[in-house]
Parts: C-alpha cells; structure tokens; sequence
C-alpha cells in the first residue's frame, strides 16, 4: 500500500478569506506600529508567513522592542478575526473542499495535514467557521516557524515515518517555492496560480484534481 500525505495550506485554499485576512493583518499591524510601511506584493517578503512578513516590516522600519509588538499584534489580529467572524462575517470553504476532505478522511492511505503561513489560532477558528473538522488532524502554523518550507517539514514530520509521496495544495508563488525546496508535488488552486504551475485546478470539484493525486 502506498501513503501519502495531503498537506494543505489554508488561505486561499481551502477558505475564501484573503480578502478580509490582509485587510485586519494590515491594519493590526498599523494599530501598534503607526503608519509603518507594508509592501503591497507579499512576494517583496523574503518568507511569506505572517511572523516572516511582520518581523520584515519591524526590521525595515527600524522598530525596537520586536518581541513586545509582536506579541500585541498576533493578539489584535486574533482579536479582529474572531469579532468578524462572532459577527457573521463571511468565511467561506472553497467550492468542493468539505466534500473533498471527508473523502480523504475515508482513504486509509491517505495521511491530511494543514501547514498555514498564517497563526495558528485564527486559521482554527477560520477553518472550524467555514465547517471543517480539525480533529485528529496536523496543524502546523507560523506559530511554529516563520519559513513557510519549515511549517510543513514539521507537519509532515508529525504525519508519521512510512510516507511514499507528499502532496502539497496552495494557491500562492511561495507555495510553489517551498514545495520546490522540499521536493514534494504540488497542486495548484485557484485564480492566482492559473498558466502558473504543471498540476492547476480552480477548486475542490475539479474532476483534475484526482488525477493529479492519483497519477
């Protein structure tokens, strides 16, 4: 029997949450910073996690006391999630990814795992939102690393010692550059990564996607 280990990133992915996540990202940022400056292309980031990209800002803006901002920041930004959220604010799954992960849950031969550039604490409560269910389930985070390769090497890591393949599926540049590090596959999703990688699908009900896994 051959295993292999489905590792997903989150934002983007398998929830439609990028429109208000870098809006409370950017402005959690700015409550506690000031008007501090914050590229408009995450790719301008040399590691595209929210710890990597706030630490940048910091560094670039010659702001002292790292820790202390960090920390109050990470606070505000779970803050303002979870008050958009307990408001009804929208935090839909992507088109056939509930259906798709209750299918991979019934593979034995399938291991899932969740590696987000994202804190963990918001992406549980984006996740558990939009109707996922997390128990039993890999959730590495930038909690845990502030590379976003590191994230999943560590969620992998925890998946178990007799894996044969590892897939990874995301909808950004920088997912495409870790996997590439790390050597795994990759699935592309959604319109940012279209004419962009080899393996593409614009969501969950793709009949592509197994295909791509299966090949």
């Amino acid at each position: 029997m051959i295993m292999i280990a489905t590792i997903f990133d989150i934002d983007g992915t398998l929830v439609e949450s990028l429109g208000f996540d870098e809006k409370f990202f950017t402005s959690a940022v700015r409550d506690v910073l000031g008007n501090v400056h914050i590229h408009d292309d995450w790719n301008e980031y040399a590691r595209v996690t929210h710890a990597g990209i706030l630490l940048q800002i910091m560094e670039e803006s010659n702001i002292q006391d790292k820790k202390s901002h960090f920390e109050e920041i990470r606070k505000r930004f779970g803050h303002m999630i979870r008050s958009y959220l307990e408001a009804g604010g929208e935090c839909l799954p992507k088109s056939g990814a509930i259906g798709f992960m209750k299918g991979l849950e019934k593979n034995q031969e399938v291991k899932v795992g969740f590696a987000t550039g994202g804190w963990g604490h918001t992406a549980r409560l984006k996740l558990r939102h939009a109707g996922f269910d997390l128990k039993k389930k890999a959730l590495f985070s930038c909690d845990d690393a502030d590379e976003r390769a590191d994230i999943m090497s560590k969620c992998l890591s925890c998946l178990g010692d007799s894996i044969d393949r590892v897939i990874y599926i995301g909808d950004g540049e920088w997912d495409i550059q870790a996997t590439n590090r790390l050597g795994w596959d990759f699935i592309g999703i959604g319109p940012r990564l279209k004419g962009r990688c080899n393996s593409w699908v614009e969501d969950f009900s793709d009949h592509d996607l197994i295909r791509y896994m299966i090949r």
